[in-house]
């Protein structure tokens, strides 16, 4: 049994290890700019890659997923766990039918150098996470994470409200986006 566990467990370093080249090579051409020691730790999904810049010695963890549409800064040094969300574009809920409509709103996202973000992570539209923080599994993160900050899960909060006349208009008009917010014909 041990033997076995053995095999699996190299089998799965050269997987990753092919993975990590492969994605390396792909990302390299298509990214805005890549640092040297750049890793990608198994399978991620990227977007929008022709406006992500990563520096040196970053390592992105297994299953990443990264929409870089509006703009992604990623400093020298930052290590993310697996599992991470970046977004940097989000639909228009205040657009021409609801619940949301096919346009976007773009927002860039700026990670400083000396980052450590933890498992299971969601990084939103506009977020800038200031050098040297540390954000714990299962955060999300919006708006400003002061340099050297350690950011820990906390419980939901509402930000805001919807316009409600905007919202009550589009109701009462029956103005509803069907998949990925394409209006429905009526």
């Amino acid at each position: 049994m041990v033997l076995l566990g053995n095999i699996l467990y190299k089998w799965r370093m050269v997987r990753n290890q092919l993975i990590h080249l492969y994605l390396l090579q792909r990302y390299r051409k298509s990214l805005k700019s890549v640092g040297q020691g750049v890793r990608f730790n198994g399978i991620c999904r990227v977007t929008g890659a022709e406006n992500i810049e990563i520096e040196d010695n970053v390592h992105i963890g297994d299953n990443a997923f990264i929409r870089g549409e509006g703009g992604l800064f990623i400093g020298a040094n930052t290590h993310t766990s697996r599992n991470l969300v970046i977004y940097t574009h989000n639909h228009n809920y205040e657009g021409e039918v609801l619940p949301y409509d096919n346009s976007f709103r773009f927002r860039k996202v700026t990670i400083e150098r000396n980052v450590w973000i933890g498992m299971n992570v969601v990084i939103l539209p506009g977020a800038h996470i200031g050098e040297g923080a540390i954000i714990g599994a299962g955060c999300v993160v919006s708006g400003k994470v002061e340099p050297l900050a350690i950011l820990g899960a906390v419980p939901g909060k509402v930000l805001k409200y919807r316009n409600k006349e905007h919202y009550q208009k589009l109701e009462q008009n029956k103005r509803y986006g069907g998949s990925n917010g394409i209006p429905l014909e009526d």
